[in-house]
């Protein structure tokens, strides 16, 4: 892999250092996240905010589209991985000019987790939110299940028309049933004839056989719904035409706007091959195309292959998409310069914070039988810590075969980063965990970030106050962290999630804790490896996963696999120090 990189871990921030510099007449950073880039025009006083937010490697996607009646703040996530709620909430505080916010996003399990988290973070603040989530990619799901349905290049239209509706000076509700009329009219496909390459992996996630090319591409680098073989740019170009409008239905006399976009190493002369056939098809059809726009302007790393997007229009949206606009990867028309009136609107930041999601703490709890003294035992997450970093590139590599290949990295870069925190300080187990659950939610984020973040938060509080923790103690934390689990997504057992080990191994704790301490926790530690093992064999139903259908069976779940290393870990620190 020959790539200009430094650390694989510091390229999102050099990439967002480099992008601002380059742009500084458009954007900026936000004072208090460096993850999160604002508009230079932004907040706008009495205007609607408009945010988005997703994962780097996209570019121009999501930065590119912060500017002038385009977006207002976008909120950084890692590779591939959503941003943190934290991040979510301050591109939400820093877009807010007392009119409400609009979050505009895909819909990935990861974002839905930390939108909603941080629209419950900035009510403390008096901000309104308001949310459309983009599910325009036609290949992920059937027309009957369309909620299902991931975001792709049609945000781009939706952020457009979303942010033209604001400068219009829109309400929160006129901008949200602008920004939901666009995606609503967006059908998207996108066709890969080459995979590519997470740094920190150093890996494809998945192979393309030479002479064959995957139909229903995702911009994560998941496989595509169908393999194929290598046809021409216009037999190409007319499969993808005839997805998109088969699920459109379109009639002739519609007008419309096409996007084609490369996916990071496609040659732009290719891109404009295909345009030139799918304007011929849709002409065929009597579509009128009022705009075009043809470039990289959704990328995926370094993958081969090209999205098409084509949006219906109305008077209203035609007129919205041609409204002037300037943004490093959009510009329509010309801008003038905002007034510099504009820098007022930082006073209507609020600085407190709502807790969140936080236990009643517990005080001075009985202990009976066997127990591990909670003061002294954070040494316990710093071999978590190293369970997962020792996993790491096992972790990546099965989560690459049916996802998106991070999930190593990202937990590693999580768990080192809590461990190193806590080195030293002498911590109990419950500030350690609480300090584990900071680092995913405030600077991981994708979908683990939540989902882990919140376990081990609703541990550390079932255990706080505790001098020690005995079986019951050991229940309580387990109870508290599925709980935790269950309320930020919607898995249940046999869905191909880390719930297939979670869910069975608290239950064998509890069935067994009344023979022991110890025979709990091998009880425990059996059942979370059974239920590891027993997601080989399971069709995902939730996250990117599910929307291979029988392709992700005979791939264990990465997210059960390191549930499995931390519940085996866990239940191994406990037993060390009972004897």
């Amino acid at each position: 892999m020959q790539r200009f990189i430094n650390d694989p871990d510091d390229l999102v921030d050099e990439t967002v250092a480099g992008f601002v510099k380059a742009h500084r007449d458009l954007v900026r950073l936000d004072p208090s996240n460096p993850r999160v880039v604002v508009s230079t025009s932004a907040p706008h006083v009495g205007r609607v905010g408009i945010v988005t937010g997703g994962g780097s490697g996209h570019e121009p996607a999501f930065i590119g589209y912060t500017g002038r009646n385009m977006v207002d703040a976008v909120a950084v996530g890692e590779l591939f991985s959503s941003p943190t709620a934290k991040s979510f909430a301050d591109a939400i505080r820093a877009a807010d000019g007392g009119a409400g916010v609009a979050v505009l996003y895909g819909n990935y399990a990861g974002d839905n987790m930390n939108v909603k988290m941080a629209a419950e973070m900035v009510v403390a603040d008096g901000i309104e939110v308001a949310t459309v989530v983009a599910n325009d990619d036609v290949c992920s799901a059937p027309p009957a299940e369309r909620a299902k349905r991931r975001g792709v290049a049609g945000e781009i239209f939706m952020w457009k028309i979303g942010g033209a509706k604001a400068a219009q000076g829109g309400s929160l509700a006129d901008v949200k049933a602008a920004a939901q009329k666009a995606i609503d009219a967006c059908r998207s496909v996108g066709v890969g004839l080459g995979p590519c390459t997470l740094p920190g992996v150093g890996h494809p996630n998945f192979q393309i056989a030479p002479g064959t090319m995957e139909v229903g591409i995702g911009h994560h680098g998941e496989p595509g719904t169908r393999v194929e073989a290598l046809k021409t740019a216009n037999e190409a170009a007319d499969d993808m035409l005839s997805i998109v409008m088969d699920d459109h239905g379109l009639f002739p006399g519609a007008e419309v706007a096409v996007l084609v976009s490369g996916l990071g190493a496609t040659p732009v002369n290719e891109l404009y091959v295909l345009y030139d056939r799918i304007e011929t098809g849709l002409e065929a059809r009597g579509i009128r195309v009022h705009k075009a726009f043809v470039g990289n302007y959704f990328t995926s790393l370094e993958m081969i292959g090209a999205t098409l997007t084509v949006m219906v229009l109305d008077e209203e949206t035609k007129a919205l998409l041609d409204l002037e606009a300037v943004s490093p990867g959009m510009a329509t028309g010309t801008v003038a310069a905002p007034a510099a009136a504009m820098a007022e609107a930082g006073a209507r930041k609020v600085q407190a914070r709502r807790e969140e999601f936080r236990s009643v703490r517990v005080s001075d709890v009985a202990i009976h039988g066997p127990a591990v003294a909670n003061v002294g035992s954070d040494a316990i997450v710093a071999e978590l810590a190293a369970v997962i970093v020792a996993n790491k590139a096992h972790l990546s590599e099965i989560d690459g075969l049916i996802g998106d290949g991070d999930h190593g990295i990202n937990m590693a870069k999580g768990f080192s980063r809590a461990a190193e925190r806590i080195e030293g300080k002498g911590l109990s187990l419950d500030q350690s965990l609480r300090v584990l659950s900071d680092v995913l939610m405030s600077e991981i984020g994708g979908s683990m970030g939540p989902l882990y973040g919140l376990m081990f938060q609703e541990m550390a509080s079932a255990i706080e106050g505790r001098s020690a923790i005995d079986a019951e103690g050991f229940s309580a934390l387990l109870n508290a962290g599925l709980a935790g689990v269950r309320r930020t997504g919607s898995a249940n057992v046999g869905d191909k999630t880390l719930m297939d080990t979670l869910v069975p191994a608290v239950a064998s704790f509890d069935a067994t804790k009344t023979q022991g301490f110890v025979p709990a926790l091998r009880a425990m530690r059996l059942a979370a490896e059974t239920g590891r093992d027993s997601t080989v064999d399971l069709v995902a139903k939730v996250g990117r996963a599910s929307r291979l259908g029988e392709r992700s069976r005979g791939v264990p779940d990465a997210g059960a696999t390191s549930c499995c290393l931390i519940l085996v870990t866990l239940g191994d620190a406990f037993e060390k120090r009972l004897a």
